[in-house]
């Protein structure tokens, strides 16, 4: 019952093409006195502490990483580039989010489809963060948990931000565009009509496209949302087998009848064509033989009519 979609890795290209869907734009960058003096309480405590105040606020961004600066509680800009900075540590705090590629795999999610049947989706999105200030600012727990490899989210200390699996801002919108798309298909559909088996790419296109413009806000770039697997509940999928294997005998008997009435029909033709003095009645009869014999399900078995006196 479940129906395999295959899944495509996502092209380098695709990542580029993500601004266009929605509004990605970069962090502003700190200024130069944003390092050494953002405000004046910083700056005089910074003074008064040197040199300790160089020797802590060495800082490192490790590459794919990201870092959104805040003094007292204002923020002042993003660091973007890896490498050593030498920041003012006097009321500093940095919000770090990784921006390398990601997985979102999302299991048996329950969809009713077109028509009212429930169905079970599994699905895949991948995505990367592109902001810091809207990752760990604009939008809370914005990303699946650090323990799923996805953006690790950090204040300045060494604990991630998110710790509650599956309750996350990208997650919740996944799952409620998934219900909405597949909610407008069928499971399966008579021959060149829509259906969840055979629009896998249109849908996935949709998809991606929807979950972008829902997750712009929080610096998600969404490069693909895929269908993996697709089944029909578990409560109606014996239902659903029986009727699928009733069609499949229709048809086949449907062939079968069809196949008889040829080969039935090619016999007599042939045996009048050879010159065989057959009247309606022998005409009848051996049609009536040749349906029973092809269309039955059992073997024939040859009876000989004997006159006797």
């Amino acid at each position: 019952m479940a129906e395999e979609v295959a899944y495509r890795l996502p092209h380098p290209q695709e990542m580029e093409d993500c601004p266009k869907d929605q509004d990605l734009t970069p962090d502003p960058k700190p200024q130069f006195c944003d390092y050494v003096c953002p405000n004046l309480l910083s700056g005089a405590l910074g003074v008064l502490c040197l040199p300790l105040t160089l020797l802590g606020g060495i800082t490192q961004i490790n590459a794919k990483q990201h870092a959104a600066m805040l003094y007292y509680g204002k923020y002042v800009g993003s660091l973007q580039e890896p490498g050593l900075y030498c920041l003012n540590p006097c009321g500093l705090e940095l919000r770090r989010v990784g921006t390398a590629l990601n997985t979102l795999n999302m299991q048996s999610v329950k969809v009713l489809d077109a028509k009212g049947n429930p169905v079970v989706l599994k699905a895949v999105v991948t995505y990367y963060a592109t902001s810091a200030k809207k990752a760990t600012i604009d939008v809370e727990n914005p990303f699946p948990s650090a323990v799923d490899n996805a953006p690790v989210l950090q204040a300045s200390g060494d604990q991630p931000i998110l710790k509650v699996m599956g309750g996350s801002f990208l997650e919740l919108q996944a799952a409620a565009v998934l219900k909405q798309v597949a909610s407008r298909f069928p499971y399966e559909a008579a021959p060149g009509l829509p259906s969840l088996q055979t629009e896998g790419a249109e849908i996935a296109l949709e998809l991606r496209h929807l979950l972008q413009e829902r997750t712009g806000m929080t610096g998600a770039c969404i490069v693909s949302f895929d269908l993996i697997d697709l089944s029909y509940a578990p409560e109606i999928a014996q239902a659903m087998l029986v009727r699928q294997q009733a069609e499949a005998l229709v048809d086949a008997r449907r062939l079968i009848v069809q196949a008889a009435v040829e080969m039935t029909s090619s016999a007599v033709e042939n045996m009048k064509n050879t010159g065989a003095n057959i009247d309606e009645q022998t005409q009848q009869q051996i049609t009536t033989n040749l349906l029973t014999v092809i269309c039955s399900g059992a073997s024939a078995t040859p009876t000989i009519q004997m006159n006797t006196m």
